[in-house]
């Protein structure tokens, strides 16, 4: 059986195509709360890495989560368009408390995620939210750790609660993988072993990288790792030369590639009149 990590993004906007030349648009919207018309910076392309992380963040070049629109006057983040009205009317109350009030310093996802925990909403989305909150946030350990405590907290009541079967074993993963990066070594083993009992960790990726996560707590690292280093962690030794050898000779292409376009516009004409000379 195919297993997929999959996250459930907060914003239901629909982003720009992709291809155009520019990264963001900037686009004038009223504040659903407030009703302030501001300016928001959005993303432009559609595309996205097939690459991420275990915490499920997207590896390249292109910076996430998506940037969401964020009201310079009362500090909502807009994560819905519409906004129904029985959750703006809780959306304004909510804006408009102290607890709110001092998370205007914080990431636009950290507060989203206080949205949806106070509005009663998905355990799923908000522990989410808190999950890109932490990418937002990584350079900063103290919020990086609290980011990493709530969407743990709320992984672990949709493992129990959510009905959706996708969702449970996404959030045991990611519980799995929050504790160890948080350093809480001994939970994150007991929960890890765990979940090798469990039919939809057996036998698939989800298995392989439960696996990885037991030998990262037996070293105690709380780092960072990508999918792909679950991937190299199951190969044998002559695949991972193949492996090693395959992304050399990639990378040795692109660098190539790079060079010729460059030497190729350094040698063009670019001054006024050169396509009629």
């Amino acid at each position: 059986m195919t297993k997929k990590l999959a996250i459930l993004s907060v914003l239901v906007f629909a982003p720009a195509p992709a291809g155009a030349e520019a990264r963001f648009v900037d686009r004038e919207m009223p504040c659903p709360v407030c009703g302030k018309t501001f300016y928001a910076r959005l993303d432009l392309s559609g595309e996205q890495s097939a690459e991420m992380r275990l915490d499920l963040k997207p590896v390249g070049e292109i910076s996430w989560p998506w940037l969401l629109p964020d009201c310079p006057k009362c500090g909502f983040v807009v994560y819905r368009l519409p906004v129904p009205p029985a959750e703006l009317a809780k959306c304004r109350a909510i804006t408009a408390s102290e607890e709110y009030k001092k998370a205007r310093a914080r990431s636009s996802y950290y507060r989203v995620g206080l949205l949806y925990g106070r509005l009663g909403l998905s355990d799923y989305d908000a522990a989410n939210s808190f999950l890109k909150a932490s990418w937002q946030e990584e350079n900063e350990p103290a919020k990086l750790s609290e980011d990493q405590e709530l969407a743990l907290k709320y992984f672990t009541s949709c493992a129990r609660t959510c009905a959706a079967a996708e969702e449970k074993e996404n959030s045991l993963l990611l519980a799995g993988e929050l504790l160890r990066r948080l350093g809480r070594f001994d939970e994150a083993r007991a929960h890890l072993a765990k979940l090798q009992g469990l039919k939809g960790f057996q036998k698939n990726f989800f298995a392989d990288i439960v696996e990885f996560q037991l030998t990262r707590c037996a070293r105690l690292d709380s780092a960072p790792y990508e999918l792909e280093d679950v991937r190299d962690f199951k190969r044998t030794l002559v695949g991972k030369v193949k492996h090693r050898l395959k992304k050399l000779l990639k990378h040795v292409t692109e660098a190539g590639d790079k060079e010729a376009e460059a030497s190729h516009l350094k040698r063009k004409d670019f001054s006024p009149g050169a396509e009629t000379r």
